[in-house]
């Protein structure tokens, strides 16, 4: 007695979890682990603060050029745990914002394009000869 089996593979069936693009669940990742860092940092928990903030910049590298995110590394760095929470507090006042990868290319370009500053252009000329 023969026994087979019949088995279909179909590629295209595969679905994603919900409607969310790949952008929008890193989005959703990137706003946990800092979410997980403010929430460490309220609590007082210098480690898990430390650790909460080594996996966000890990996660996206492109967040430690968020000048307040990195007050908060620096405080973290120095177990400045007041300092961490008052940087951390304003970044909450901010909405939680951090700086996505256009935006610092963004301000990567504009800093390439910009002219080297001229020392001799603030100089004031005065004639002293009258």
């Amino acid at each position: 007695m023969a026994t087979s089996f019949a088995l279909r593979i179909d590629g295209a069936a595969r679905q994603q979890g919900g409607n969310h693009s790949p952008q929008e669940d890193r989005e959703s990742r990137r706003r946990q682990k800092l979410q997980a860092l403010l929430t460490n940092l309220k609590a007082g928990d210098l480690d898990a603060a430390r650790t909460a903030f080594t996996a966000l910049v890990n996660f996206d590298p492109n967040a430690s050029a968020d000048p307040l995110l990195g007050k908060i590394g620096a405080a973290l760095l120095s177990s400045n745990l007041y300092a961490a929470q008052h940087f951390g507090l304003e970044l909450q006042n901010r909405g939680m914002q951090l700086p996505s990868k256009a935006t610092t290319q963004q301000a990567a370009a504009n800093i390439q394009s910009q002219q080297p500053w001229n020392v001799h252009s603030a100089i004031v000329r005065i004639d002293l000869k009258a």
